[in-house]
């Protein structure tokens, strides 16, 4: 009887998510930016991440650390610890690895985790328009542009899933402005 009960209470978490994924999404496209949690307090990352130096947003929330290494911790925390992951269940708006975009060359700087897939992230929301360096993509292809939502033009370079640089390609160097997690 409580394994139904669990069931039902995933199958109808996961209904809300889907109707409200875009949360963080929504406020950010209305000009507002991100707001994400740090320290037990709550930052727009339009205005500055101040002490924190990575970031990460699902599409629902957004949070923030003041290093990369606890940023994977808590994220590592998480995914080991939730009911719908134990039983083996990937929310479909999320990819199952993050992409990152860091803001200096060979993966150091102040770091942004994304996940969201299937819809266009405006960067200047997180703060973080024309700043990256060098990158990994997670399990998802992810395509960078040179505007907001979409706009043209296209990066060149290897955004497949798993590929990553430790720079980015010429003339591309702090000029992404907006991704697109398939």
């Amino acid at each position: 009887m409580s394994v139904v009960r669990g069931v039902r209470a995933l199958v109808s978490l996961a209904f809300v998510a889907c109707v409200s994924w875009s949360g963080v999404t929504a406020a950010a496209d209305a000009g507002r930016g991100v707001i994400a949690s740090f320290e037990g307090g709550w930052i727009n990352l339009t205005d500055g991440w101040g002490e924190a130096t990575a970031c990460t947003s699902d599409g629902f929330t957004a949070e923030c650390y003041r290093t990369e290494a606890e940023m994977d911790a808590a994220s590592h925390n998480a995914l080991g610890s939730t009911a719908a992951r134990s039983v083996g269940i990937v929310p479909l708006l999320a990819c199952a690895s993050s992409l990152k975009l860091y803001r200096s060359t060979s993966f150091t700087g102040a770091v942004l985790q994304l996940t969201s897939r299937g819809a266009y992230i405006n960067l200047s929301t997180y703060g973080f328009d024309n700043d990256t360096s060098s990158y990994k993509v997670g399990a998802c292809t992810s395509y960078f542009y040179d505007g907001a939502s979409g706009g043209t033009p296209l990066y060149p370079g290897t955004t497949t899933a798993n590929s990553s640089a430790n720079s980015m390609l010429t003339g591309w160097d702090n000029r992404v402005s907006s991704v697109y997690i398939t």
